[in-house]
């Protein structure tokens, strides 16, 4: 069941960010952050009112210090792809930030099976090669795109740690935490910066709410995964979230996808059948 999840929580995931893309199209980057967030964070506070079995401060407080790791990898991320090169960018968070929590789960106690072991490594591979763009801007590959890009994926990385040692009698509290965090720290910068703040189109409000439901979701769907399974097997499957993003921009926008990514997708089915089997 773990497995499962942790595919429909990188599917979810993925449509967010392919969301989240369009609207930044639209507007600023910084509007449709804040505002995503915003909306995960009502939505997933009802959801914790109604059906968490109970409120746990010690975890609400994981949680909020998950969401500024994860901030932090996001606005790493952002900035370095903004200059690229993002076929490096990318496929360096991606795997850093699936890395960082399977090698912590495997140094505190997960125990797989050498089977599931190899599916890890495959599925690191097939995140590597799904995220790889076809970014041909010439920017150099310094040390600064090589730390900034290993920062971003340690952001995320440790936003999953810091969920997984959350109790699941709390859940999805914790994911209230991290939103709060980030929808505080965010709003106030736009509200601080009046020129952010313009009127917007139907079109572009409903894909920030969109990008918020989804990738809040995610992170719920997350958190339950990691209540029932492995970090280390959680953590690499949901980070195969690029997947559906390149789905979506070949379906929706037409967008052509490479052999290399075509073949991370192979290398992702055969990771999930390693994995599942083990």
């Amino acid at each position: 069941m773990a497995v499962i999840l942790s595919l429909i929580s990188a599917a979810i995931f993925g449509a967010g960010d392919f969301a989240g893309g369009l609207a930044t199209k639209r507007t600023r980057v910084i509007e449709v952050v804040a505002g995503s967030h915003l909306v995960g964070l009502v939505g997933v506070a009802l959801v914790a009112v109604f059906f968490a079995d109970e409120f746990i401060a010690r975890d609400f407080a994981l949680g909020a210090a998950a969401g500024a790791f994860g901030g932090l990898g996001v606005a790493l991320l952002y900035r370095r792809l903004a200059v690229g090169p993002m076929s490096v960018v990318a496929p360096l968070t991606a795997i850093t930030s699936a890395a960082v929590p399977a090698a912590w789960g495997a140094a505190t106690g997960d125990s797989l099976s050498p089977l599931a072991w190899v599916g890890v490594a495959v599925a690191l591979v097939a995140i590597g090669a799904i995220s790889r763009s076809g970014d041909d801007s010439g920017a150099p590959v310094t040390a600064t795109v090589i730390i900034e890009s290993l920062g971003a994926g340690v952001g995320f990385g440790t936003f999953f740690i810091l969920i997984d040692a959350t109790d699941a009698a709390s859940s999805p509290w914790p994911v209230v935490g991290a939103r709060l965090l980030t929808a505080v720290l965010l709003g106030g910068l736009v509200l601080s910066q009046p020129r952010l703040i313009e009127s917007r189109d139907r079109a572009t409000l409903g894909l920030i709410a969109l990008t918020g439901v989804l990738d809040t979701g995610s992170n719920v769907i997350f958190l339950y995964a990691t209540n029932i399974g492995d970090l280390t097997v959680v953590s690499v499957l949901s980070s195969l979230y690029p997947a559906s993003t390149v789905l979506l921009a070949r379906f929706v926008l037409g967008e052509r996808m490479t052999s290399l990514q075509g073949a991370g997708f192979v290398l992702a089915i055969g990771a999930t059948v390693l994995i599942a089997l083990g």
